[in-house]
C-alpha cells in the first residue's frame, strides 16, 4: 500500500491542532505520512501574541518548536512560506528561505501531497486605508509581536532618562486584541518602575483604542462590552468610539472628521481577512476577503482532496451564518476533520462541522477579565467577571494545550512553564 501523504499548511490553532491528533493516531504507522508546514519554525497561541508584545511571557517558555514537537507526536515540520498550490498535479509551492542575514539557505520548493489541508488564518484588514500598511504594526504573527517589543522597549528606556517625555501608542480596533493590548501596556507601564525605570509611570503613556463601531468589543453582548469599557476607561486607556481613520501618517492616525490622534506606536487590529496570497489561487474558489470557499465538511468544491479550516475558511452553518474568526472555531474544525479523515480511510461517511459557541472572554490583564460562558454549564449563556472570568480565561489555553499534547501531557507541560517563569523576570526587558 502506498503511502498517504497529508500536508497541513499552516501552525495556527487549527493547523497544529490537526496535525497533533493526525500525527498520534495515524503519524507513528508506515501508511502515512503527516507533514505540518509553516514559515515560523516557533508556534506560540494567536491570542497570546499580544502579551509577547509588551513582553509579559517570552516565546522561549510558551513557544512550541515544531521540529520537536512533530518528533513526538508523529508529524513532519518542513520549514516554507506558501506561495501557491496546483490542485490538478497536486503541488504546493514554497517560497525561499533565508537566514537572518539575507543568506540563502532554501531554495524555492514543491511539495507533493495526496491530501492537502490550507489552515493559513487570517490577518487584518485595513480596508485600503492610506499609510496604515506603511506605518502600521500588525499583530498577526510572533514577528510582529517580537517587533513591537522592541520598539516599546526602546521607548521605555528614551522614557527612564527623560522625566518630560510622553509615549503616546494607538491601536485602531477595539475587538479582543485591541483591547487586550491596551490594558497590557498599563500594566507593563505599572510593573517596569521594579526594574529601575524610576521615571516611569502611568502619567508617561498615552494609549488611544480607536473603534468605527459605536461600542468597543463589537462582536461581543452588549453588557460586556459595557463592562469592559467601564474598565478600560478606569485604568486610563483613551477611548476614541465611532471614529473612522481615513489616513495614517509617521505622526499618527487622521480621523474621518480630520482630527490627529497622535502616536509614537501604531497598531492596526481591526477587520479580519484571509491572506493576500489567496488572491492570486485562481484554481480554488476564492472570496473578496480573501477566504476559500468550503462546504460544511471544510472540502473545496469541485477540488478533489483539499479542505479548508480556520479563519481562513469560509463556510456558511446550519443556521446561515458564516464560521466566526475564533480559535475555538479553528480548534473545533480541527477536531471534526481528524474525526473525517480518519472514518475516510476506514472506508465510514464523513460528518458536517457543527459549530458550538462556548462563549467569549476577554483578559484585561491583571486589572480583570469579562466575557459570558455558554454551553454545558447551563442552558443560554451568562455574564462572568473578575477571577472567575480570568480563570476560565487561563483554561481556554490549557484547552489548546490538550489539543496538542494530550490532556496528561499538557498538565505536566503547563506545570513546566510556571516552574520556569517562577525564577525569570516577570517582564522580558531584552
Amino acid at each position: 500500500m502506498a503511502v498517504k501523504k497529508i500536508v497541513i499548511v499552516g501552525g495556527g490553532a487549527g493547523g497544529l491542532a490537526l496535525a497533533s491528533r493526525l500525527g498520534r493516531k495515524l503519524g507513528k504507522t508506515d501508511k502515512f505520512d503527516i507533514c505540518l508546514i509553516d514559515k515560523s519554525p516557533v508556534h506560540l497561541w494567536k491570542p497570546k501574541l499580544h502579551e509577547v508584545a509588551v513582553g509579559a511571557i517570552d516565546r522561549s517558555i510558551d513557544g512550541l518548536l515544531y521540529r520537536d514537537h512533530g518528533l513526538k507526536n508523529g508529524y513532519r515540520f518542513i520549514r516554507g512560506e506558501f506561495t501557491g498550490c496546483d490542485v490538478d498535479n497536486k503541488t504546493i509551492d514554497l517560497a525561499p528561505v533565508y537566514a537572518e542575514d539575507g543568506e540563502l539557505l532554501l531554495s524555492s520548493r514543491n511539495i507533493d501531497y495526496d491530501i492537502m489541508v490550507l489552515a493559513l488564518g487570517s490577518v487584518s484588514n485595513t480596508f485600503g486605508t492610506p499609510g496604515a500598511i506603511e506605518n502600521c504594526i500588525f499583530l498577526d504573527n510572533l514577528l510582529s509581536a517580537e517587533f513591537f517589543h522592541q520598539k516599546l522597549l526602546d521607548a521605555l528606556l528614551q522614557l527612564s532618562e527623560s522625566e518630560d517625555k510622553k509615549l503616546s501608542i494607538g491601536i485602531v480596533g477595539a475587538g479582543a486584541t485591541g483591547v487586550e493590548l491596551a490594558a497590557e501596556l498599563f500594566h507593563v507601564i505599572d510593573s517596569v518602575k521594579d526594574f529601575g525605570y524610576d521615571n516611569v509611570s502611568d502619567g508617561h503613556l498615552d494609549v488611544h483604542l480607536i473603534e468605527a463601531s459605536p461600542k468597543i468589543l463589537p462582536q461581543l453582548p452588549e453588557r460586556i462590552s459595557a463592562r469592559a469599557q467601564s474598565l478600560l476607561d478606569r485604568i486610563g486607556v483613551k477611548l476614541h468610539i465611532g471614529v473612522q481613520v481615513q489616513e495614517v501618517t509617521k505622526d499618527g492616525f487622521i480621523t474621518h472628521d480630520g482630527n490627529l490622534i497622535p502616536a509614537n506606536i501604531k497598531v492596526w487590529a481591526a477587520g479580519v481577512m484571509g491572506p493576500s496570497i489567496f488572491a492570486k489561487l485562481t484554481q480554488l474558489p476564492v472570496t473578496k476577503r480573501n477566504q476559500i470557499e468550503v462546504d460544511r465538511f471544510m472540502k473545496v468544491d469541485g477540488v478533489e482532496d483539499v479542505y479548508v479550516i480556520g479563519d481562513c475558511a469560509a463556510m456558511e452553518l446550519q443556521d446561515g451564518r458564516m464560521s466566526p474568526p475564533r480559535a475555538q472555531a479553528a480548534d473545533q474544525m480541527a477536531h471534526r476533520l481528524h474525526k473525517n479523515l480518519v472514518n475516510k480511510f476506514k472506508g465510514k461517511a464523513e460528518n458536517e462541522f457543527v459549530y458550538k459557541d462556548y462563549g467569549s472572554l476577554v483578559s484585561l490583564s491583571r486589572f480583570s477579565a469579562v466575557g459570558n460562558l455558554m454551553g454545558s454549564m447551563r442552558s443560554g449563556e451568562f455574564f462572568v467577571e473578575g477571577h472567575i472570568a480570568r480563570f476560565m480565561y487561563m483554561s481556554l489555553y490549557q484547552r489548546h494545550l490538550s489539543s496538542l499534547y494530550g490532556y496528561f501531557s499538557a498538565l505536566i507541560y503547563r506545570f513546566a512553564q510556571k516552574l520556569l517563569r517562577w525564577h525569570r523576570p516577570k517582564l522580558k526587558l531584552h
